[in-house]
Order: structure tokens, then C-alpha cells, then sequence
């Protein structure tokens, strides 16, 4: 308020309020003001009633609230336009909104020029987000020269490695800040554009020499090419890559070695991978790495990448191959023994001590070996074609195959299987009876057994009384302390109590006899614990909610 003497002075609010109605009422119509005089006076009057109605909004239980907790509502919007939205909610909420910088950090270059100097006048000097489209006018991203050093993340929409090196030069000042550089192509590109196909001789982003994360999506089938980057205090690196012909992977190995600081990697290939110019015994060492993810659609040539990298400080591994029902290779699905082991060696500090195995009806397989470091390793394999093509006896022989020639499987002392085999034929019970059955040969003594959720034939088919008639020698299980078996073992299913009985009295027979076996499910089969105690150390049950749900 104005702190000059008015008229009226020493009156209260209230008191000038009344007396500035009852003047009105008495002046009104006199022909000494003009048209003017009373325009100006209806102007003054509504910027007292703005002042009058801002210092009752004040009393809001929402504007009570302290400005530093008031501003960070619009943080939970997601686009630029609610927070526009939010900031004309009332005076109050404007003035606060617009002390917050970081609120109008992000910046599209595709809304022009007023948008982006109204921004760059609200951000003053912090850090600021900058989307770049391929539509987007170069003179546009001019505007940006003097807040280069304010960017922080710049991600680029191109058409091709034109748009990406126009904008490399449209960005050429000094990007002390650039945290994360994403490349994203979406739009699908014909094979024979050459523009699209042939990067630029120059490097790219020269000047970020402190970015931490880069991201390249190719979407539109064009190849990557990563002779043109150089971040050497990268930490994370992100590919996701589809390209029309080969993906060359002896650049992706430069850029990699180039890259020492690397912590976390994540790949997505799908294309045919060469190795074409790579030594055989080349190995790039990723000494920092501590999340590595390989994604690739070409199985053998995917894990030989792979053996082609070491990541010894890597805390989790996982490989993946998918591949559609027609395209998958027997002997193809898992590691070949050479990548394997150098897979195995070049991930992992120390010995296995727990694997699991996981198979569903979708025909998905993983792996999962874990280290006394708690390191991970993870082999996974999916089909994306879902017809009904039964592969699954192949599936589990290659993967008990990748568990048993594990050169340090000696070592595990907690296996565990989830099998949820499709209905499974008798014939096929006894091949996947001998690949389980050559898979136990391999594994020594065990603290802990689980079967959860598989048919139990292949593991018991000995000690059940199979329609057909057929006894065959029994899958020999190594010394086991402690055997869980959940699903489907029901309440109602008396031959999977007598198979798991005859196990129980085998393994005593043998005087290596199951220091405790529990089972686990809604309830104990009738009968179950009293069979078992005279053959096993004792008997516990377990309430198992997924079985109460596979049973309902």
C-alpha cells in the first residue's frame, strides 16, 4: 500500500470502505467529472477489490499452506500445459509458481519463440530440459546459444544423421551440465535412403564432456553408428536398435571400451548381429559395471556378444533370447559351452551357490544363477509367437543342459524349479524323467530342494502307478536336507502321496534320508504327515496362497 499520506488517514479499513460509497453515491452524476475522470476511477476501484479479494484468498486453507510445499504441487503434473494451467489459478498461486524455476525447466523447441524466451525467462539460471523435434527449425534452437551451459538433458526426435548432426552444431557451446542425451527415431525409413543410412565423418556432442546417460532408440529401422560418439564419463548407456540390415557389433565394442566409467548397460538388439572384424579372443572389460542387460532376437551370435564383454563387478546379468515358435534352433536356445563359460567367468567373481529354474506354459525358460556375493546371473528365453507348438521338452533338456555345465555348479546348495508343464503325454514324461534325471547326476549335495507348481511325474514317475503299466528305474535325487513341493499336489490326490512317500523312504533306504520335507498348500494331504514322519526328520506345512489359487 502506498505509504504516502491519503485522505482520510487515522480511519479504519472499514471506515474508508463506507465513506468511499457514500461519496460515490453523493457525487454520482455530477457533471463536474468527465468521462475520464470516472473511467480512471472505476480502474483504481477494481485494483482495490483485486488487493481486497487477494487478502481474502489468503485465509484458503490452501494457500495457508508455506509457498515452499505450495510449489511443489504442479510438480506432480506431467505436461508443461497443466503447469501453465495451474499458475493462473489465482494471484497467489502465480506469484509462487513463478518463483519456482526448475516447475519451467522444460522446454520444447516446437512451440516458438515467445514460449521458449517465456521460459527461459522463468528458469533465470538453473538447469533446463530441451526436446528437440526433426520439424523443429534450427533458428529456433539459435535462440539457445547463451543457455547452453543451463541444459541438462537434450533429447532429440531426428529423421536421420542429418537432423542429429544439425543439431549437434546448432548445440556446439559449452554443455558443462548435459546429464542425459537421448536419440529417439520413430518414424519408419525406406532402406535406400542414403541420407538416412550414412552418418556424419564429424564426432557428435563433442562438447558434453560430462554426461552421464545416453540413450539411442531406433525405431525406424536405421543403423546405429557409435564411431561418432565419444563420452568418456559415461555411466549409463541405454540401446534399443532394430536396424534393416545387420548390426555391426564392432563399433558397439569400441564405444563400449571407450566408455570405462560405465556402471549400468542395457541393450536391445533385433537384427542379425555380426561380429565380422572382431578378434576371437577380444574382451572388452567394463570394470564398473554393475547392471548389464542384453536383449537380442539372433540367439548364438547374441551370447557370443556377450562373451566378447566383462563386467566381474556386475551384481546382475541378464541375458535374453526371443525368437518366434518357427525361428527356434534346437541347441540354439541357451549359451553354446565355449560363450558359456566365458559368460560365467567374465561375470562373476565367485561360486554359485543357488539356481533356479523357471518354465511356463507361454514358453518362457529363465535361469538364474546367484553367487555367494549375491552377483546375478540371468539366462531367459521367450517366444513371442504364442501358437500352440509344444517345445517345452527341449526347452527344459537345453536349459537343465546350461545348469549342469556350469563350471562351478558344484558349489549350489539351493535349487529351485517351477516347471508348469502344458498337458504332458506319457512319452514325454519319460523324456523329461531322463533329462531330469541326468541333470540330478550333476548336482551335488543340497541344503535345499523346491518344486513348486510342476508336474511331479518326471521327478516321481517311478513311484507312481502309471496307466500303462510301465515301472521305470527312478530319477536319483542327490543328498537333499530339506525337500519343498508345492503345486499340484492336492489334498485329493493320493498318488502324489504315495510318490512323495516312496521318495521319502528311498532317500532312507539309501541313509541319506530328508532332514525335513514340507509340503505346501491350502491344507496338509489326509495322511500325508503320518506317512512321512517314519522316513524323514520331521514334517511341516505351509499355507501357500498360489496353490489356493491354481486349485479354485
Amino acid at each position: 500500500m502506498d505509504a504516502r499520506p491519503y485522505p482520510g488517514s487515522g480511519l479504519s479499513l472499514s471506515q474508508l470502505v463506507f465513506a468511499l460509497n457514500e461519496e460515490l453515491k453523493r457525487t454520482a452524476y455530477s457533471p463536474h467529472f468527465t468521462f475520464d475522470q470516472v473511467s480512471q476511477l472505476d480502474q483504481d476501484t477494481s485494483t482495490a477489490l483485486m488487493t481486497i479479494r487477494e487478502w481474502r484468498n489468503s485465509f484458503v486453507p490452501i494457500n495457508c499452506v508455506p509457498w515452499d510445499i505450495l510449489s511443489l504441487i504442479p510438480t506432480h503434473l506431467i505436461s508443461q500445459e497443466d503447469r501453465f494451467r495451474a499458475s493462473f489459478v489465482c494471484r497467489h498461486w502465480r506469484r509462487c509458481l513463478l518463483q519456482r524455476a526448475e516447475l519451467w525447466s522444460q522446454f520444447s523447441l516446437s512451440k516458438g519463440e515467445v514460449y521458449l524466451k517465456t521460459l527461459l525467462e522463468r528458469t533465470k539460471a538453473s538447469a533446463i530440459n530441451v526436446i528437440v523435434d526433426r520439424m523443429d527449425p534450427v533458428s529456433t534452437a539459435i535462440l539457445l546459444p547463451s543457455h547452453t551451459k543451463q541444459i541438462k538433458c537434450l533429447d532429440i526426435l531426428p529423421n536421420d544423421w542429418e537432423d542429429i548432426q544439425r543439431f549437434s552444431e546448432a548445440f556446439s557451446g559449452p554443455l558443462p551440465l548435459l546429464h542425459t542425451l537421448t536419440i529417439s527415431t520413430t518414424e519408419e525409413q525406406s532402406p535406400g535412403d542414403t541420407n538416412m543410412m550414412a552418418p556424419p565423418s564429424t564426432p557428435l556432442f563433442t562438447n558434453a564432456v560430462n554426461l552421464r546417460a545416453f540413450r539411442f532408440s531406433s525405431k525406424s529401422e536405421w543403423s546405429p553408428s557409435f564411431s561418432q560418439f565419444f563420452f568418456p564419463n559415461l555411466v549409463s548407456f541405454d540401446l534399443s536398435a532394430a536396424p534393416w540390415d545387420e548390426f555391426h557389433a564392432l563399433q558397439l565394442l569400441d564405444f563400449l571400451q571407450a566408455s570405462p566409467m560405465l556402471r549400468r548397460v542395457h541393450m536391445d538388439i533385433v537384427a542379425h548381429i555380426s561380429l565380422k572384424g572382431i578378434p576371437q579372443g577380444r574382451v572388452v572389460l567394463l570394470p564398473n559395471v554393475e547392471e548389464f542387460t542384453l536383449i537380442v532376437n539372433d540367439g548364438r551370435p547374441g551370447y557370443r556378444l556377450a562373451a566378447h564383454l566383462s563386467c566381474p563387478s556386475s551384481r546382475y546379468t541378464s541375458l535374453v533370447y526371443k525368437s518366434e515358435v518357427e525361428a527356434v534352433t534346437p541347441g540354439e536356445i541357451f549359451p553354446a559351452s565355449d560363450s558359456w563359460n566365458a559368460i560365467v567367468r567374465q561375470y562373476t567373481r565367485s561360486l554359485v551357490e543357488e539356481v533356479r529354474l523357471e518354465i511356463k506354459p507361454s514358453i518362457t525358460c529363465k535361469l538364474v544363477f546367484r553367487s555367494l556375493d549375491a552377483a546375478v546371473v540371468e539366462l531367459s528365453f521367450e517366444v513371442l509367437d504364442r501358437s500352440p507348438v509344444d517345445i517345452h521338452d527341449e526347452v527344459f533338456k537345453q536349459a537343465t543342459m546350461a545348469i549342469r555345465s556350469h563350471p562351478q555348479l558344484a558349489n549350489v546348495k539351493r535349487l529351485h524349479i517351477c516347471h508348469s508343464f502344458p498337458s504332458v503325454s506319457p512319452t514325454n514324461v519319460s523324456h523329461i524323467a531322463g533329462s531330469a534325471e541326468r541333470f540330478f547326476q550333476h548336482v551335488g549335495p543340497l541344503d535345499e530342494l523346491t518344486i513348486h507348481r510342476c508336474d511331479l511325474r518326471p521327478y516321481l514317475h517311478s513311484f507312481l502307478s502309471l496307466s500303462e503299466g510301465c515301472v521305470e528305474e527312478p530319477v536319483v535325487f542327490p543328498p537333499i536336507k530339506e525337500l519343498t513341493v508345492s503345486h499340484p499336489l492336492c489334498r485329493s490326490d493320493q498318488q502324489c502321496v504315495a510318490a512323495i512317500v516312496g521318495l521319502a523312504k528311498s532317500h532312507h533306504a539309501r541313509e541319506i534320508p530328508f532332514e525335513r520335507v514340507v509340503i505346501c498348500g491350502e491344507t496338509m494331504p489326509v495322511g500325508m504327515e503320518e506317512r512321512l514322519r517314519p522316513w524323514v526328520g520331521s514334517v511341516e506345512h505351509r499355507y501357500d496362497k498360489l496353490c489356493k489359487a491354481d486349485n479354485d
